[in-house]
């Protein structure tokens, strides 16, 4: 039984486009070969044993960071671009304390926003080919689509929303009307005394502020996380169908990126 041809994905890896025949800035056509640990993170199980019975019980269980190691070839149309590609990749891929984005264009597009792991490698031009490896770790673990999506929820409203992706997202709430959040998403809630227009409430990882924080709007940037009020959570989109309920006098506009394991 015969089989179709296979097509190899496209990336995208801190700007350079991969497995494409679209030369990258320096000249060069880069590939990649593969990307492991790219299907899942690794996670991180604590068991205990029950006293008077077999077995264990999971006590702990989360994902850790996810290490992705990148490999492929550099192809250089000359020595100076193939030169070029390996300070690139031993300098600025994201280079050392830097961080940037990895993108593989799967049906629906997903990134992770990696930093350095471990030393890049590179060999040294021989016949205008090079072999590269990326030792990468995306400290928060799970992938996401390339594109926001925006829920609006009015002051007093109710919203059905379907979302895609394969794990909760973080959220980013910007009020578009100055007044109190009371935000309910999946029996999460989020409730706050008055803020101004444009003050926005961030859950996590992947907006301009990737911490759990309420600021004003930009430039003045005033720390506003002393407007919570007790008890409450932070609320995430699931994937699949969504009750967004914002019982406050705000109007707010909801974005996330759908995420996926």
């Amino acid at each position: 039984m015969g089989s179709g041809p296979v097509t190899q994905m496209r990336w995208n890896l801190f700007g350079v486009e991969a497995n494409t025949d679209t030369p990258s800035a320096d000249g060069c056509v880069w590939t990649v070969a593969s990307s492991a640990g790219w299907d899942a993170p690794d996670q991180r199980t604590l068991f205990t044993s029950p006293t008077g019975r077999d077995g264990q019980r999971v006590s702990n269980m989360y994902a850790e960071g996810r290490a992705v190691t990148i490999e492929g070839l550099i192809f250089a149309p000359d020595d100076a671009s193939a030169w070029a590609a390996y300070d690139r990749v031993t300098s600025s891929m994201p280079g050392l304390r830097g961080y940037d984005y990895i993108t593989a264009y799967e049906p629906v597009p997903k990134s992770l926003k990696a930093i350095q792991a471990g030393p890049p490698r590179v060999t040294k031009p021989a016949g205008r080919q090079l072999r590269y490896q990326l030792s990468l770790l995306a400290e928060y673990p799970w992938k996401r689509a390339v594109t926001a999506s925006t829920v609006t929820v009015g002051a007093g409203a109710t919203v059905a929303h379907d979302a895609a992706g394969t794990f909760p997202a973080e959220v980013e709430v910007t009020l578009t009307s100055a007044g109190t959040v009371d935000l309910t998403i999946g029996g999460q809630r989020l409730r706050t005394t008055s803020l101004p227009n444009g003050a926005v409430l961030t859950s996590g990882f992947g907006f301009i502020r990737p911490a759990r924080t309420i600021r004003s709007a930009l430039p003045a940037n005033e720390n506003l996380f002393g407007a919570i009020v007790q008890p409450m959570q932070w609320p995430a989109i699931s994937p699949g169908a969504n009750t967004i309920r914002q019982a406050g006098s705000a109007a707010l506009s909801i974005r996330y990126f759908p995420t996926y394991a």
